[in-house]
């Protein structure tokens, strides 16, 4: 009982921290005369990504990588299916998808990296660098080809902001530790296999700032900024999150889990390539994408 009550806690501290780091950022990063897609893509992304980045890394410390291999493939599918498909859902009359075929092009390039990677069911150091450095040329790129041409004038960042981003962060780290270390207590209690846990209630947990940012993004029509997100997330996810778990110690991947859930992902992907081409997302669309994040806990479970 202490256990579920510490999880749900901390979700709602990862929560909030993940809502405090985001609008800090967000507020920073305009004094800079950013895109709107570009701090969906980088800040925000960065802002919401950090619950999983947290409580993978502390999965790893404590011994139990399947646990966080498990939460970031589940986050990346709650992301598209879960997330997109609500917004859809709920605002399928106006979503408009104005994104650069090469930033969708690299989003269906991260989930190949994945299968390649993961092809021997371990990710190694050297791999996790890879994932590293590609992920920061890719930014270095987007920052270049996304940046407005008319520059707004900078300002400095205000002292409070910088706090809150400190604060934010923080709250993320410390909620993201209670997380994982009561989330396996519930999972022994229960007796729950690690992956499907991870995959299933830690992955939606670290994906709820997704949510939130996405569909409050969709009501005030930041359609751009919602999808950023998204995309910039599942990036953040696979290069940066995997290439720090990598860092640590080599990952392994349990087969099962692996060959059940990656098929999903990357349908969910080549739906989401299909929306954008169309440069719109309908309530179909949004469905599909539930329906298919449905079928996944049901297979993994």
């Amino acid at each position: 009982m202490l256990d579920i009550i510490i999880f749900i806690i901390s979700i709602l501290v990862v929560i909030k921290g993940a809502d405090i780091t985001t609008d800090s950022a967000i507020k920073i990063a305009k004094q800079h005369g950013i895109s709107e897609f570009l701090i969906g893509l980088t800040i925000v992304a960065l802002g919401t990504s950090l619950p999983e980045l947290a409580s993978s890394l502390t999965a790893v410390s404590l011994g139990t990588p399947e646990l966080a291999v498990s939460n970031i493939l589940g986050s990346n599918i709650a992301n598209i299916g879960l997330v997109l498909g609500i917004a859809a859902i709920l605002f399928s009359k106006c979503i408009r998808c104005n994104v650069l075929k090469k930033d969708i092009y690299f989003l269906m390039f991260s989930v190949i990296a994945t299968i390649v990677a993961f092809m021997d069911y371990m990710l190694t150091f050297t791999e996790g660098m890879l994932f590293i450095a590609i992920y920061l040329t890719y930014i270095t790129w987007s920052i270049r080809s996304h940046k407005k041409t008319k520059k707004r004038k900078t300002e400095p960042a205000k002292v409070n902001d910088m706090i809150l981003l400190i604060v934010g962060l923080s709250a993320l780290t410390i909620g993201a530790s209670y997380l994982i270390s009561s989330g396996i207590g519930i999972l022994t209690a229960l007796g729950i296999s690690k992956s499907a846990f991870g995959f299933i209630f830690i992955a939606v947990g670290t994906s709820l700032p997704e949510l939130t940012a996405s569909l409050m993004a969709m009501k005030k029509r930041h359609h751009s900024l919602a999808i950023g997100n998204i995309i910039g997330s599942n990036l953040f996810n696979t290069f940066v999150v995997f290439g720090a778990m990598a860092g640590m110690r080599a990952i392994p991947v349990v087969k099962t889990f692996y060959v059940t859930a990656m098929p999903i992902l990357v349908i969910l992907t080549l739906l989401l390539y299909m929306s954008i081409e169309r440069k719109k997302l309908t309530r179909f669309d949004g469905m599909i994408f539930l329906l298919l994040y449905i079928v996944s806990i049901i297979r993994v479970f």
